[in-house]
């Protein structure tokens, strides 16, 4: 079993599994009475099909009863549960993370720290976010994951990272949550989002 940590997440849970196992063996997890999923069948490469079914796997641990995952026209997952109906997932190629929340709309996103986010900050960091982040890795990828989060908790279509989420500046080392200003349309709101450090990957959740 991978399943890493679960985080209590007022009124929801968080679950993080790790991937170290192969399709065949997530399949494992399965009852054979369980009917096949269309969804599934559509994935030829091995590592979607370790993400759909970690996913899946992970929301049983979680969840302990029956459950099922729709998409909405956009893409955002829906969950239909007897007491959770709100979830968002994110994944690296070392875990896979799923939120649910029993009231409320949620976000979450889970990276790898390592990634070179010096390649891609003007396209996701205002000018004044590149000099609070001045190159250290570990608050770019934070700020990576809360824009990430928040575009995944909000309906809204079109939004730019750069422009509509401004992230005002914390200290990693002292400050367990942090707050981020979503700009866009036409009434500015303010989102407070909490994160974890761990196996060289940020985590970052917010709910509405």
């Amino acid at each position: 079993m991978a399943l890493f940590k679960i985080i209590p997440a007022d009124g929801g849970q968080i679950g993080i599994w790790q991937l170290t196992e192969s399709s065949e063996e997530l399949l494992d997890y399965f009852s054979l009475e369980e009917p096949v999923d269309s969804d599934y069948l559509k994935y030829s490469y091995e590592k979607r099909k370790v993400e759909w079914l970690a996913t899946r796997v992970l929301l049983k641990q979680v969840l302990g009863s029956e459950f099922k995952i729709t998409y909405s026209e956009s893409g955002k997952p829906i969950l239909t549960h007897t007491n959770y109906k709100f979830l968002s997932i994110s994944h690296s190629r070392e875990f896979v993370t799923a939120y649910i929340h029993s009231d409320c709309e949620v976000g979450i996103d889970l990276e790898c720290i390592s990634r070179n986010y010096n390649s891609i900050e003007r396209r996701y960091l205002s000018d004044a976010e590149i000099i609070h982040t001045n190159g250290n890795p570990v608050l770019q990828c934070l700020y990576w994951c809360a824009k990430e989060a928040i575009f995944k908790l909000v309906p809204d279509e079109g939004i730019e990272f750069r422009e509509d989420i401004q992230i005002l500046p914390f200290n990693p080392e002292k400050d367990n949550h942090f707050t981020a200003c979503f700009t866009f349309g036409s009434i500015p709101k303010v989102y407070t989002l909490y994160y974890q450090i761990f196996e060289n990957h940020c985590i970052v959740w917010v709910k509405a």
